[in-house]
């Protein structure tokens, strides 16, 4: 079923919208009425430098810009970087995002896998799926590199990285206060304050608190349909009220950060920085969009219409995408799962940084954080007893990181090696109830896993300027990684100890061209690799085995301008990833086998898979991950455009292509859209006495997203078309006044202004022989006004 909204295609809209193309706006500027763009300045190379200079694709959003399009997480951010896939991931993942960027990251929370996509709070890395949701509070910008990056800071990342620079204590007594309300009971609260306690000690706190109520509703099933209902019982026989039990997709979340600056001497610089939130959310609002047979739930089923004079079928269908009749409750015994998907987080940094002598500093990064989890999903959408998932996660993680540069050969040369240290411990326990394959108990996992990882890295980049319009870059990194694990899900208890390594490098050139050199050529080529894994779901001892890491080669050209009297910023680049090995999923059904891995005789039920005997004695899901090959090739675009003072005009596009035998041609791989673009268009009116009104609309277009690879008859391993959600089209509108002297300002707007139904991924528990599949959809339509103070 498609879900679509307006009568227009993505192609219409981009047609429509052709004149209002650009990239990220300069507001500050563009609410001053300065004609030409602002110069954004970013630290990606831990250097501070002009955007524009800088040879490697990166999408810089700064504080007014995330303010003008309404964002409040990092999963919106990847709305507005070309070739990039961010989004809350569905309920069985617990509180968790998915991201990619052209075409590598990682979906599943699960800490047999590292992240193909980095994240990074300031200069502290994040080493999970898990928790990375974040509130982008009190942000000066966020930095998104795409391509591998380890030459020149943290932990190596295979596909990118995404950076959350805040804003530091100046001490300069300044602060902001603003408040939110909207639909669905929005009330959102958010402050900071910047002061001095010292002459040389500074401090800024900021806070944060936001609710709003989820989007699909939980629907008694037995209220609504009696006469379908059997002898199921009834948890609320009040129609009149719509037989609405509770939500999915509600939020409620609060945050703090307080951060001090100590400058004892113009050559040293001390930082220390806490943040604590806790995000007591609701399960995502997962739907079943699809029911149909599967012969290992055929016993069961039976069970249930002998039971409940019910079977599991298509009367659990809602025929809405924004209802959902689970209960989180087992019919017989009671047993009530609360819908939660919660992760309360602390975070303590401290840094130094130290300018040695003129030409050399060092910079050291001390952090600890950790957090803690619970999440619980009812993944067969009905008052029936199907499936269950309980979670609970206890993670900790230190790292040291030691980083020298400075310049040499006069100045030359700009040089940096670093030491990077990272460990972390993590417990998870799970409980999943699946009866059909676990007979009477319900009980098919009840695990309690013990993981410890490790990871030691050298790095070092050397930037050489051959010229005043030639540099050359040469970046080398060395990494050690050790994965253990006590496995324990009641089936199979067993030790995995597992160790890698890997050497990587960065070679680039970039030339300067134009008028005042104004224009970058450049090209470069790196690799990356991601740590071995395990799969850390297997039904049977035969399916616990390590599974090799990933390595991938990344070859970029691209191209940046400022044109038009600096009216005009364009920003391109193609790239091809020759993805050598990486890890990939396989689903289905196999026969039960003894602890020597041998099928266990019989002739109760036929093989599924090739080989063997014709016959065996039962089945069980099959779950493992394989290595194969890939290629991924692409462009991607970004510009800003300011034709007039007041007008801005801003977006960008990627597109990227696979290639791979696990992917049959005309098929996608999971979460990789081929085409993704983002637009804008902002006019600000000057009005008399000095006040600014700025209307704005931003439009975000994304092809169909597959999440799942499977065996199919076409090959080995192909897209399920099941699996797969339609491209959607998305505009937010949002008009904004500004006082005279710019110290408050009252915005009023709207998300997914035309009320598109969209899906913004589907869990297909078919490839695993279960009878159903799952899908999140996106919010509705929502207004907002916001008020907000500054000081």
């Amino acid at each position: 079923m498609k879900h679509r909204i307006g009568k227009r295609t993505a192609v219409g809209t981009l047609s429509a919208l052709a004149a209002a193309v650009a990239a990220q706006p300069a507001l500050a500027q563009q609410e001053s009425g300065a004609s030409n763009l602002e110069e954004i300045v970013v630290t990606a190379r831990f250097r501070e430098e002009n955007l524009q200079e800088t040879p490697i694709a990166i999408t810089a959003i700064t504080a007014q810009e995330i303010e003008a399009r309404s964002f409040t997480t990092t999963a919106q951010i990847g709305y507005t970087v070309p070739n990039a896939y961010f989004q809350k991931a569905q309920a069985a993942f617990g509180n968790s995002m998915v991201a990619y960027i052209r075409g590598v990251g990682q979906n599943d929370f699960n800490f047999a896998f590292e992240p193909g996509v980095s994240m990074y709070i300031d200069d502290v890395y994040h080493a999970t799926v898990m928790g990375s949701m974040f509130d982008l509070l009190d942000l000066e910008r966020v930095e998104v590199l795409r391509g591998p990056q380890g030459t020149l800071f943290g932990r190596n990342s295979i596909g990118g990285a995404m950076r959350l620079i805040t804003r530091e204590p100046r001490g300069d007594g300044t602060g902001t206060i603003s408040a939110t309300v909207g639909d669905f009971d929005r009330t959102e609260v958010r402050a900071s304050y910047d002061f001095a306690l010292t002459e040389n000690l500074f401090a800024r706190v900021a806070a944060a608190s936001k609710k709003r109520d989820g989007h699909v509703d939980l629907i008694d099933f037995t209220c609504e349909r009696p006469d379908e209902a059997g002898t199921l019982p009834s948890i609320t026989r009040n129609r009149g009220a719509g037989c609405k039990i509770g939500t999915l997709g509600g939020e409620d979340t609060i945050g703090a950060r307080v951060a001090l600056r100590y400058v004892p001497s113009d050559t040293v610089t001390l930082s220390f920085t806490y943040d604590y939130s806790d995000d007591d959310s609701e399960s995502q609002g997962d739907v079943i969009t699809a029911i149909g047979d599967a012969p290992a739930f055929a016993a069961w089923n039976q069970l249930m219409l002998d039971t409940y004079g019910v079977q599991y079928d298509e009367r659990f269908l809602t025929g809405s995408i924004y209802k959902n009749y689970a209960t989180f409750r087992d019919p017989v015994t009671g047993l009530i799962n609360e819908p939660i998907s919660t992760v309360r987080t602390e975070g303590l940094s401290g840094s130094l940084n130290w300018d040695i002598s003129e030409s050399i500093s060092a910079k050291l990064v001390l952090a600890d954080r950790r957090y803690d989890s619970q999440f619980a999903t009812d993944h067969d959408g009905s008052p029936l007893p199907g499936q269950e998932v309980n979670g609970h996660i206890e993670f900790e993680q230190q790292t040291a990181e030691l980083q020298l540069s400075g310049l040499a050969l006069n100045e030359r040369l700009d040089w940096t090696v670093g030491l990077f240290l990272y460990q972390s411990d993590v417990v998870a326990a799970q409980m999943v109830l699946l009866p059909a394959f676990a007979g009477p108990s319900g009980i098919l996992v009840n695990g309690l896993n013990v993981q410890e990882n490790e990871n030691r890295s050298l790095y070092s980049q050397l930037v050489y300027q051959l010229s005043d319009r030639t540099s050359v870059t040469l970046g080398l990194r060395y990494s050690e990684d050790d994965k253990n694990v006590d496995f324990d899900n009641t089936v199979i208890t067993r030790r995995l100890e597992n160790s890698d390594d890997s050497t990587d490098y960065r070679l680039g050139v970039d030339w300067s061209f134009g008028r005042d050199n104004n224009k970058m050529l450049y090209a470069s080529v790196a690799t990356g690799y991601r740590p071995l894994a395990y799969n850390p779901r297997p039904f049977q001892p035969s399916q616990l085995v390590p599974v090799s890491g990933e390595e991938l080669t990344a070859y970029e050209l691209g191209i940046k301008g400022d044109f038009a009297d600096g009216r005009l910023r364009f920003n391109t680049a193609v790239f091809y990833s020759d993805y050598e090995q990486r890890i990939v999923p396989r689903g289905g059904v196999e026969c039960l086998k003894d602890a020597d891995g041998n099928i266990i005789p019989g002739d109760a039920v036929a093989n599924p898979q090739p080989g063997g005997p014709a016959t065996c004695s039962g089945l069980t899901s099959l779950t493992n991950y394989v290595n194969v090959p890939g290629e991924i090739s692409g462009i991607e675009f970004e510009f800003d455009y300011r034709p007039t003072d007041a007008l801005v005009l801003s977006g960008g596009a990627g597109y990227t292509d696979w290639s791979s035998p696990d992917i049959v041609s005309g098929n996608t791989p999971a979460f990789v859209p081929e085409w993704n673009a983002n637009l804008a268009l902002q006019y600000n009116f000057y009005l008399p006495g000095g006040g600014t009104l700025s209307p704005r609309i931003d439009g975000y277009f994304q092809t169909k997203i597959c999440s799942a690879l499977d065996q199919v008859s076409e090959g080995l391993f192909a897209s399920r078309p099941s699996s797969c959600v339609d491209g959607y089209e998305l505009f937010n509108l949002r008009v904004t006044y500004r006082s005279p002297m710019d110290d408050w300002s009252i915005a009023v707007g709207a998300t997914n202004l035309t009320d598109e139904e969209h899906l913004l991924n589907v869990f297909d528990l078919t490839a695993f022989g279960q009878p159903f599949r799952q899908a999140q959809p996106g919010r509705p339509r929502e207004w907002f006004l916001t008020f907000t103070r500054s000081f």
